[in-house]
């Protein structure tokens, strides 16, 4: 049977590979990051919750007109698969239509802005590699 965790629970970590052993997170169980202007993610894998040591996934809620604010991860990529709602990734040169099952690639260095354009919010599953300092131990 798989093991259930949260970021509160305790990590098993493998001596020889200095991995994390298989974690299983319930995201009903895991307290989302309120952030201003509105939204919420869920850190689901990473180091503090899963003893994950390469990446990190999450979910990310954005409220109707609100913005995941203009950022830079200078040495992770990123990857967002959109879930729910309508909204635009924007770039430097590009604005790029938001909708369910729409997949974006984003580099180390390059800025971006993500806009919830629509009338629901919007929901996305974001993936960085390596995983930000701020999911660390």
């Amino acid at each position: 049977m798989a093991e259930y965790t949260s970021a509160d629970n305790e990590i098993s970590i493998d001596k020889e590979s200095g991995m994390a052993g298989l974690k299983v997170v319930d995201m009903n169980m895991v307290e989302p990051e309120r952030k201003t202007p509105p939204r919420a993610s869920w850190i689901l894998i990473s180091e503090k919750t899963v003893g994950s040591q390469n990446l990190a996934l999450g979910v990310n809620e954005t409220e109707p007109g609100s913005m995941v604010p203009e950022h830079i991860h200078e040495t992770e990529e990123e990857v967002m698969f959109f879930l729910e709602g309508q909204g635009k990734f924007i770039t430097a040169d590009k604005e790029i239509d938001l909708r369910p099952g729409i997949c974006v690639y984003n580099p180390p260095g390059a800025k971006h802005q993500i806009v919830n354009t629509g009338t629901t919010k919007l929901k996305f599953i974001w993936v960085y590699a390596p995983q930000l300092k701020s999911h660390r131990l």
